[in-house]
């Protein structure tokens, strides 16, 4: 029997999902896919590149739901805020043995996992200031990065609870709470003289995900993705015909990026385009941050 690299990663899903990493084995996951152990290694070297894209894909499927709540009519911001982080809890909560768990294994260390779990803090961190921005408007922009350094560790400390105390904690009412919190801080923040303390600066190692301000540098990070997005390419699924389309975007944009002026709606609309192929999403995500820091 033969299966895709998709149906792996969708069978470690389940299994890590339920089992956690430590439980889960290569063996578990091509018993559960009905091919055998070798098979899965001819897609993933090791069962921590395999978690390792799981958990791409999962904060992936994450903000995707987070796209969709966005959209909703009717929210104005502060109860799109509400439900924003009612989602965070209740998927952190299905998916915490992926998500949450991993902090205290030894994949934290694997070298490979180490620069993903960079990126999703980037994202994440990207997302919470955009978050308190669209509620409390442009008047926090001084003090912007001590509320999303508050916010994290708020979230973190009630995500624990929530995870590992789920009966005797309301998602609902923790999120009403922690957004009451907040607008009291706020609130406060606007009426105070104190200087704050952090600097978007102070984010920069996240904000542009560990890239140092090296020309060289970044111009091999970038032909570091725009190698993985080709050998990317050649998997998903759909005719010749669409993937010569798609090789074709990935060379406009990267002969775009190599000029000293772009032509930024094409670069954004040709990223928009290639980040609908799920082969292809987190590779573009990354390139688009790099594009946004001012590369």
């Amino acid at each position: 029997m033969s299966v895709t690299r998709e149906e792996v990663v969708k069978s470690a899903t389940k299994l890590f999902k339920e089992r956690g990493f430590l439980t889960t084995t290569i063996q578990d996951i091509a018993e559960d896919c009905g091919i055998a152990k070798g098979s899965v290694y001819k897609y993933f070297p090791s069962k921590e590149d395999l978690f390792s894209e799981v958990f791409n894909q999962c904060h992936n499927a994450y903000f995707d739901q987070v796209d969709e709540l966005t959209r909703l009519p009717g929210l104005s911001s502060e109860d799109q805020f509400l439900q924003q982080i009612i989602l965070r809890f209740r998927y952190f909560i299905e998916f915490k043995h992926i998500l949450v768990e991993f902090t205290e294994l030894p994949i934290q260390q694997d070298p490979k996992f180490q620069p993903l779990r960079h990126k999703v803090r980037g994202r994440l961190i990207r997302w919470h200031r955009e978050c308190l921005l669209h509620v409390y408007g442009e008047e926090i922009r001084p003090y912007l990065w001590d509320l999303v350094s508050i916010y994290r560790a708020i979230l973190k400390e009630y995500l624990f609870w929530i995870v590992y105390e789920e009966k005797s904690l309301s998602l609902e009412e923790t999120a009403n709470f922690i957004l009451d919190k907040l607008n009291a801080l706020v609130k406060h923040m606007r009426a105070s003289d104190l200087k704050p303390l952090l600097k978007q600066a102070s984010f920069e190692r996240y904000l542009n995900w560990g890239l140092e301000d090296r020309q060289e540098e970044k111009e091999q990070i970038l032909a570091e993705l725009f190698k993985e997005m080709d050998s990317a390419l050649d998997i998903v699924p759909s005719g010749a015909e669409h993937r010569s389309e798609l090789k074709e975007l990935c060379h406009f944009i990267q002969t775009e990026v190599r000029k000293a002026e772009w032509n930024l709606p094409l670069l954004q609309a040709s990223l928009y385009y290639l980040e609908r192929e799920k082969e292809l999403k987190s590779l573009v995500i990354q390139l688009r941050n790099i594009i946004h820091s001012g590369i």
